[in-house]
């Protein structure tokens, strides 16, 4: 007689309560037909004696489920997708100068591609020392203004800084900060600066450098974008809240589309850096 999970569970529960909690995993699982003894060996237990079976029992068949732990599906949040803003610049410009915007982050972009045209070189020259900005005094001055840059030889450069000793602190910071890889040394006045041999750490130091100034480059884009959001904030109250909200989306579309520049920018630069062929 064979009986399937639930209905076999209680008979047996009536005939042998001493097997009954094993017995009663038989109501929770998926359907494989198996004899009593081999079901009781997939259930890694003892078979009973066969005397306790009652005669209608005296081969049991029952069915045997094997519970399925199925994994819940995760509702996977879908990340909303950023609709593009479409608001001309007449429109913006009701709420902030457009065109001065738009010159920040482009000159923002321009001065990372001039830095990494100047500083980023393999071979560092005399040349691309002179156009460094120096602080000095609260103003900034190229190098070439406040010292004299000459090659001593084809590993060193010197920097004569006696005209404008006030302006070495500067010098140093600039040099140091150019991403150019160099570490200037210091005799009074005179600042002598060896220049690398072309190696592959040097390489590797120069794409360092270069993602460097690309993320410099990316926090004054960024800065720009919370400047011009503020603007438009203030705006509230003089226009529409709707044309304050498309600006703000507005502005970070522009600054991202720049950052974006920027950093294709980098990869290249990364790229032709390492290349050693």
């Amino acid at each position: 007689m064979a009986l399937s999970g639930s209905a076999a569970a209680g008979r047996v529960r009536l005939m042998l309560p001493t097997t009954w909690s094993v017995w009663k995993m038989l109501s929770s699982v998926s359907y494989r037909n198996l004899s009593g003894s081999a079901a009781m060996k997939y259930l890694n237990v003892p078979s009973p004696p066969r005397s306790l079976y009652p005669t209608f029992l005296a081969a049991p068949s029952v069915t045997l489920c094997q519970k399925r732990n199925y994994a819940k599906s995760k509702d996977k949040k879908s990340k909303d997708k950023k609709t593009k803003v479409h608001l001309s610049d007449e429109e913006m410009s009701e709420v902030l100068n457009v065109t001065h915007m738009r010159n920040q982050f482009s000159e923002t972009v321009e001065n990372l591609k001039q830095d990494y045209i100047k500083n980023l070189s393999l071979r560092t020259s005399a040349g691309s020392i002179e156009n460094l900005s120096v602080q000095l005094e609260g103003d900034e001055y190229p190098l070439n203004e406040v010292a004299q840059v000459s090659r001593k030889s084809s590993h060193m450069l010197v920097i004569n800084a006696s005209a404008f000793p006030q302006a070495l602190t500067g010098i140093i910071k600039a040099i140091q900060e150019a991403g150019m890889n160099l570490n200037p040394q210091q005799e009074g006045t005179t600042l002598y600066v060896p220049l690398p041999k072309v190696t592959k750490e040097h390489r590797e130091n120069l794409a360092k450098n270069a993602k460097t100034l690309y993320n410099r480059c990316k926090d004054q884009l960024r800065e720009t974008q919370n400047q011009y959001i503020r603007k438009a904030k203030r705006k509230e109250g003089q226009v529409s809240e709707d044309l304050i909200h498309d600006v703000q989306q507005k502005v970070r579309e522009i600054a991202e589309s720049h950052m974006q520049e920027a950093e294709k920018m980098m990869s290249v630069k990364q790229k032709e850096l390492l290349k050693t062929n």
